[in-house]
């Protein structure tokens, strides 16, 4: 048994504001010591057949050292809540309901995450109807919370008795950063099938640098990392007038 890194919530040039060929996100993420990414390209550019040939292409670009696993990330009509999913799971429509997508994923047997809830105030438009089919709720999303996870986030989940999720949300290399969701498997059973039993079954647990990332929320460690974003976002601001 060992343990293995899943850099989670990324995105190709398969998606429509991606760059990054699955070839190369495979050995970038390698040389940062994953083992797995999972895959989440936006819904709104797909279709059935081109679901089937992004499935192939995943295959195709996995190496001996790295797992490029498949997924869609769906909006729902106005683009504002997001799910990203994986499993075996047939495609759900470019831009279908969120309740529409818990449930056809809580029957597939798939996984299904509560994407950056705090983006456009998406959390707004939960319903616990559907929450209660999801798998996670993300926490700690690297682009639009920054250094540090969101506390009301944390909160979300643990109210909907929902595990905590952190991403990359990867588009850009601006959003490299050593999130990762850790999990056992055994040595040579890096499978698509095993990580997402070890995905439904809870066994991945959210860290960066080794340590839980729920940590970096509470506590004297989570006031350094939300005053290291404040001041991030600070300087961004600062930088962003004098280039403007």
């Amino acid at each position: 048994m060992r343990k293995i890194r899943l850099a989670t919530h990324v995105h190709s040039s398969w998606s429509y504001d991606g760059s990054w060929s699955l070839d190369r996100l495979a050995a970038a993420f390698t040389r940062r010591r994953y083992r797995v990414v999972l895959m989440a390209e936006h819904s709104q550019t797909f279709s059935a057949a081109k679901w089937l040939e992004y499935r192939e292409a995943c295959e195709q670009a996995s190496t001996p050292d790295m797992l490029l696993v498949p997924g869609l990330e769906y909006a729902d009509a106005d683009d504002v809540l997001h799910l990203p999913v994986w499993g075996e799971v047939p495609f759900l429509g470019r831009m279908p309901a969120p309740g529409a997508v818990a449930e056809a994923v809580s029957q597939a047997g798939g996984i299904a995450v509560l994407a950056h809830p705090w983006r456009r105030d998406a959390w707004r438009r939960i319903d616990p109807a559907w929450m209660a089919m999801l798998s996670a709720v993300e926490v700690w999303n690297r682009k639009y919370d920054g250094w540090a996870p969101r506390r009301a986030a944390c909160d979300l989940a643990g109210a909907a008795g929902l595990p905590p999720f952190v991403s990359l949300d990867f588009h850009t290399r601006r959003q490299f950063f050593p999130l990762a969701m850790a999990t056992v498997l055994p040595g040579d059973a890096v499978t698509v099938e095993a990580v997402y039993e070890a995905l439904r079954g809870g066994r991945c647990r959210p860290e960066l640098l080794g340590i839980p990332a729920t940590r970096f929320g509470t506590g004297g460690l989570g006031a350094a990392t939300r005053a290291a974003e404040q001041a991030r976002r600070t300087a961004a601001r600062a930088v962003r007038r004098i280039r403007g």
